[in-house]
């Protein structure tokens, strides 16, 4: 939650009133990519404080399953937000275009 604070003040500095009209979704999107880059951040920080190759080995796959889900909720989160200005046919191929990221990152070996 911190990050989220930090951030806004960041972006209240240099936008000033920009930083107050920024839309809710745009927030949930960056917020977790915050909440992403803390998982990651704590992750090396356990990953150094372990100092066992087996141990970081362990977190990281951990980490294997943080990455694509915040990834696929963010995204899923942005297409909800401009599904109605866009046809169905760029959704589908938006659509098919995670689903191949996804079958890249899961099923192929």
């Amino acid at each position: 939650m911190n990050c989220l604070i930090s951030a806004y003040v960041v972006l209240a500095l240099l936008y000033k009133e920009d930083a107050m009209k920024i839309d809710a979704t745009v927030w949930t999107m960056a917020g977790l990519r915050f909440l992403s880059a803390a998982i990651e951040l704590s992750a090396a920080i356990v990953m150094l404080s372990f100092n066992d190759v087996k141990k970081a080995l362990a977190v990281n796959t951990l980490l294997a399953v943080v990455g694509p889900t915040i990834f696929f909720v963010v995204m899923m989160i942005g297409l909800v937000a401009v599904a109605n200005e866009l046809s169905l046919f760029k959704l589908v191929w938006i659509g098919a275009g995670v689903v191949c990221i996804l079958i890249g990152i899961y099923v192929v070996k």
